[in-house]
């Protein structure tokens, strides 16, 4: 009878301890998981002001025009976006652009080529004439 009795209890506890170190594994994976990748050190975030706000084939060319810049192979991760305002908007927050490009590089020197680089060139040359005004913000990750 004692034998029978302590396989049982050996054999709850074995599937216990196997199930308890797979949701710590789980746990551990998920942890992972949620922890945020490290993004590269370097962004170039460039917001555009169109001649005209209103011209939507202006829109649409210079729309085209930065995606296109995404076969640049020096840009890690990329986000196009336009002014967002709601009824949350701060005094401080600046919705006067019509578009924003930012642009993540794993070094200084990736973007130095980026800014070389014929695609890059060639959507000034194609696009400058749509805008109005350009700002850009570089910075390097701490």
């Amino acid at each position: 009878m004692k034998s029978i009795a302590r396989r049982n209890f050996l054999k709850k506890t074995t599937q216990s301890l196997v199930v308890g170190s797979g949701i710590a594994a789980l746990g551990s994976q998920a942890a992972e998981a949620a922890t945020p990748q490290a993004l590269p050190s370097f962004s170039h975030h460039v917001f555009f002001w169109l001649k005209d706000p209103e011209d939507k084939k202006a829109y649409e060319q210079l729309l085209a025009g930065l995606k296109g810049l995404g076969k640049i192979k020096q840009i890690k991760q990329a986000h196009i976006g336009k002014a967002s305002i709601n009824e949350f908007d701060k005094p401080v927050t600046d919705a006067s652009y019509t578009f924003s490009v930012l642009l993540l590089f794993a070094t200084k020197a990736d973007e130095e080529a980026y800014l070389v680089h014929p695609l890059h060139k060639a959507f000034i040359e194609a696009n400058k004439h749509l805008w109005s005004k350009v700002v850009v913000y570089d910075s390097i990750a701490l």
